[in-house]
């Protein structure tokens, strides 16, 4: 997926001007970046497009978080009070990630996150 196509995508999921889908996409990426233990965070910003990569926080040890605080920290980032906003843009910029992985990233991914936050990305989670 290229980034126009990901910062258009994001727009009309989330219903967001084009400056708020960047702000929203750079603070998913960096709190889900925050989350992933290892080298999953490095393999997810490989399959980003250019622009959107460098927007994941590398965190070898991983953070822990559950889906609420998850989100605070992505409402936080995006400078958004409102938390049915802050989960609508989550849920938005995760399904277009979601979009733009093959099977094998994405297994990956979900297997570091809890139900919880995989339930963001709409789609089904991958087993085995």
């Amino acid at each position: 997926m290229e980034y126009e196509q990901m910062i258009a995508t994001v727009r009309q999921r989330a219903g967001l001007g084009e400056n708020e889908a960047v702000r929203s996409i750079q603070a998913v990426l960096s709190v889900l970046g925050e989350r992933l233990a290892g080298q999953e965070a490095d393999n997810l910003a490989a399959q980003l497009p250019d622009g959107l990569d460098a927007s994941v926080t590398r965190n070898p040890q991983g953070r822990r978080w559950d889906v609420g605080e998850f989100l605070k920290h992505v409402g936080d980032r995006e400078q958004v009070a409102n938390a049915d906003q802050v989960r609508q843009h989550a849920q938005a910029v995760l399904r277009t990630v979601a979009d733009a992985l093959n099977d094998d990233e994405r297994h990956d991914l979900f297997a570091q996150l809890p139900g919880g936050i995989t339930d963001l990305f709409g789609v089904p989670t991958p087993r085995g």
